[in-house]
């Protein structure tokens, strides 16, 4: 296994530098949110039904094709959170939405209480309720109406992407790949219903930036971490998920000169900390519990 370490936090890392291209697609793309979901969907949906059909039951990918009533369900709730990341990306910064994404962890912990019964640790409540503050003090002073929606719908995203995280840890032997082919599928045809009947069919340019936009950021890029997750301890997958949540901001600021509010940095700021606390000492724990005899 320590010889697919160095393999595994490559291939995380990769999946990681991918997801934080988002912002870019996302402003690059002057599309309204169904269409742009729409159409990402539908080349994502497309890449992970070759990978389920041709390239499924091999060392990096074990499982094999199995579509039931668990799959659909976590797949409708997956693309819940699928359509709230892109339509909050649309409404407010981008770092305000990953402010808020860095709270996923801890709603996931809120939900495993909750509905699994899981234990929830004292530093795991501290660090949560410094996260909370975080996001309070980003959305308390803001008073544009487009961010607070922007972060409404960003806290469904978060909470879509924690409860499809429970439900996985619920049914381990369900199918990934599939269960986001599915969700792909849902997004793909709820958003091509409510796209605009006047929206023009995207040209080769955009198709080709539209067909990056799901390998980048909704099928290779999941695969990757996928695939790179099952040889390296979940805490230090999660720790090294944190890149998302400084370069998403960093590219798009860089590229389009998209500065945030003073709040949303503050805010930001804290809930990173704590979020990177909190898997720090996870980490930390569980690599003491491995080294004892």
């Amino acid at each position: 296994m320590r010889s697919q370490t160095l393999p595994g936090v490559t291939l995380v890392t990769l999946s990681v530098l991918m997801w934080s291209s988002v912002g870019i697609f996302v402003r690059h793309l002057q599309m309204d949110v169904w269409s742009m979901v729409a159409w990402r969907s539908l080349f994502a949906f497309i890449t992970l039904v070759f990978v389920l059909l041709f390239c499924r039951n091999n060392r990096w990918f074990p499982q094999k094709v199995r579509l039931g009533w668990r799959e659909i369900f976590s797949a409708v709730v997956m693309s819940l959170a699928m359509f709230c990341y892109i339509a909050a990306l649309k409404a407010t910064t981008v770092a305000g939405v990953m402010t808020i994404y860095a709270t996923t962890p801890f709603i996931t912990l809120g939900l495993g209480w909750l509905c699994l019964r899981e234990r929830l640790t004292f530093r795991a409540a501290v660090c949560s309720l410094a996260s909370l503050i975080g996001v309070c003090i980003m959305a308390g002073f803001s008073s544009n109406q487009g961010d607070l929606a922007g972060y409404f719908i960003a806290f469904l995203m978060a909470i879509g992407f924690a409860g499809s995280i429970v439900l996985a840890k619920k049914w381990p032997d369900i199918n990934l790949p599939g269960v986001t082919a599915i969700a792909c599928l849902i997004c793909m045809v709820v958003c091509f219903m409510k796209s605009p009947a006047d929206a023009p069919v995207p040209d080769l340019t955009e198709m080709l930036w539209l067909f990056a936009f799901s390998i980048a950021t909704q099928s290779l890029s999941y695969l990757l971490y996928l695939g790179g997750s099952r040889f390296i301890p979940a805490t230090l997958a999660g720790l090294i998920g944190q890149l998302d949540l400084l370069l998403a901001p960093l590219w798009v600021w860089m590229i389009f000169d998209e500065t945030p509010p003073l709040s949303t940095l503050v805010g930001g700021a804290i809930t990173f900390t704590a979020v990177i606390t909190y898997l720090a000492l996870e980490f930390i724990h569980a690599s003491r519990v491995r080294g004892a005899p």
